[in-house]
């Protein structure tokens, strides 16, 4: 991508959709049809059928889909029915939709599904937390994990895949077991927790540590070996708390954690709206980031969207934010007591940890971007508030670049937005200073539906985005993908995107190759 021109595909029915780890299969989801495409070419590939018997009266669609590590299977779960289908992307299978296994559906239904890492196991989480079950695709045994506390945040893989450190409620009390995923999931560890009612679990990168957050009523981080011993509680009453020589009880827990690249900090958010640097080097707090109604510093570049930028530009446009003075203002909302809602909502550091975005519940339409790791080689963060990134609707989604460091964002509106640290302005008789930043873009949909972006998803890879809204999908090349594909004759390219495109029934053949559907793309230029 660049911000001489971007690429897009035509619009596609899809409630939900899914890269494959290597790029090369997108799979899409359309009330209960299953659709895997080429992703360079969006030809057809296969299609299934996620069917349940006949006596089932309740409608459903498919809201989550996963890929086997090595892109040969998927896994397709409707929470509605809780009920989950496993497809072979060279295997059909001998379920009326083509399906390999169902599982769910029934009287216990699935709370939770998804691939282990170890092989073809897939990890099945029953309702009211009774148990987890990991089912053996390849031998057809299946193992059960007794109580585990819940299928959200409660879990959590090493960096190499072969343990899983799960939390499970044993006596009344908080326990995590550490079972060995290339030994049948053999219980390796079992330790008590120190905490009252723990809300995560995350393994470190580095793979040293884990990282259990207690009750959000209380700002306590407990970090524990592998092995069980406990190395720190990281709490108010620490004397490691604070940055400074004052400690401060937040008051309320944490809300969100992120561990950088590497596991040498870990990044807390709490409830009170600050963001807490902690390094595992003594476990002490070495910076505590936090935002009022305004920026603290005039070296920070505030990007505002321009108004009415997609009416003007009739969505074929790509509009530079404004870049406005500072000290600026934010738009902020009222903290609302009555509901769970406050705090820091997202923390996310780029690939390389150069970069940290931050977002805010009483701040919904910002996103503040803050340098972290000068480069890779160094030991010691520098955290410098270098943008916020201010837009006219309520942000949905912020995501880095797995390969770069380019920021994608929706926010409900006509257009996808990006920001972009490597590109630079050029301010009239400043021609000689050196900028900082980044650049903001506004990048409109070609469309003549209605199409709201909720959603962005990197392709792995890097070179493509899919944009979603409820319903469709289209999706943004880098320019070097693009160039291979075809693009739209010349009467599309003036009119815009057309209807949504109605699926082919052609299927790909694994001997002869792809069905011959043509592939079409549209280029927008600034």
């Amino acid at each position: 991508m660049s911000s001489s021109g971007y690429d897009f595909s035509q619009l596609f029915h899809a409630h939900t959709l899914a890269f494959s780890p290597g790029t090369t299969f997108l799979v899409t989801a359309y009330n209960n049809r299953i659709i895997i495409r080429s992703t360079s070419t969006l030809s057809i590939v296969r299609t299934f059928q996620c069917l349940l018997p006949a006596s089932t009266s309740a409608a459903y669609v498919i809201d989550s889909l996963q890929w086997s590590s090595d892109s040969m299977y998927l896994l397709a779960y409707a929470s509605k029915v809780q009920a989950v289908w496993v497809f072979g992307l060279t295997e059909t299978g001998d379920g009326e939709g083509g399906e390999m296994a169902r599982l769910g559906g029934e009287v216990e239904g699935l709370a939770k599904v998804e691939w282990g890492k170890a092989g073809r196991e897939i990890l099945a989480w029953s309702d009211h937390g009774l148990r987890l079950t990991i089912y053996d695709l390849a031998t057809g045994d299946a193992s059960c994990i007794q109580y585990p506390k819940s299928p959200l945040n409660c879990h959590t893989f090493s960096p190499d895949g072969r343990y899983l450190a799960i939390v499970e409620r044993h006596g009344g009390k908080d326990h995590v077991g550490v079972y060995d995923a290339q030994a049948g999931y053999r219980l390796v560890r079992h330790f008590a927790l120190q905490t009252i009612d723990i809300q995560s679990l995350t393994w470190s990168p580095c793979g040293r540590y884990l990282a259990a957050v207690d009750s959000a009523l209380s700002y306590s981080l407990h970090i524990y070996s592998p092995l069980g011993p406990q190395l720190c509680e990281f709490s108010p009453n620490s004397a490691t708390f604070s940055a400074d020589s004052i400690s401060f009880d937040p008051g309320l827990g944490i809300r969100t954690v992120s561990w950088a690249p590497g596991g040498r900090w870990i990044a807390l958010g709490g409830w009170d709206g600050k963001v807490r640097i902690v390094e595992s080097d003594g476990w002490r707090c070495v910076a505590v980031m936090s935002w009022g109604g305004k920026t603290g510093t005039k070296e920070t570049v505030v990007w505002k969207e321009p108004p009415n930028w997609l009416r003007e530009t009739r969505g074929h446009g790509i509009v530079q934010f404004d870049k406005i003075a500072t000290p600026a203002s934010f738009p902020s909302t009222r903290e609302d007591v009555s509901k769970s809602r406050g705090g820091v909502t997202q923390i996310a550091f780029d690939e390389e940890a150069t970069l940290l975005l931050v977002r805010l519940d009483t701040q919904p339409h910002v996103v503040h971007i803050h340098s972290f790791l000068p480069d890779l080689t160094s030991i010691n963060p520098h955290i410098k508030h270098v943008a916020s990134l201010i837009m006219t609707e309520t942000v949905r989604s912020a995501k880095w670049s797995p390969k770069t460091s380019k920021l994608a964002i929706s926010s409900r509106s006509g257009g996808v937005y990006f920001w972009d640290a490597s590109a630079s302005w050029v301010e009239e008789g400043k021609e000689n200073e050196e900028t900082q930043g980044g650049l903001m873009e506004g990048v409109g949909i070609p469309s003549r539906t209605d199409f709201a972006v909720h959603d962005v998803v990197f392709s792995p890879d890097g070179k493509a985005l899919a944009i979603c809204d409820k319903e469709q999908f289209c999706l943004l090349y880098d320019n070097e993908v693009a160039n291979v594909s075809a693009v739209w004759d010349h009467g599309l390219a003036h009119e815009g995107l057309s209807e949504v495109q109605e699926e082919d029934e052609k299927e790909f053949n694994m001997i002869s190759g792809f069905s011959e559907l043509p592939s079409q793309t549209f280029a927008v230029r600034a």
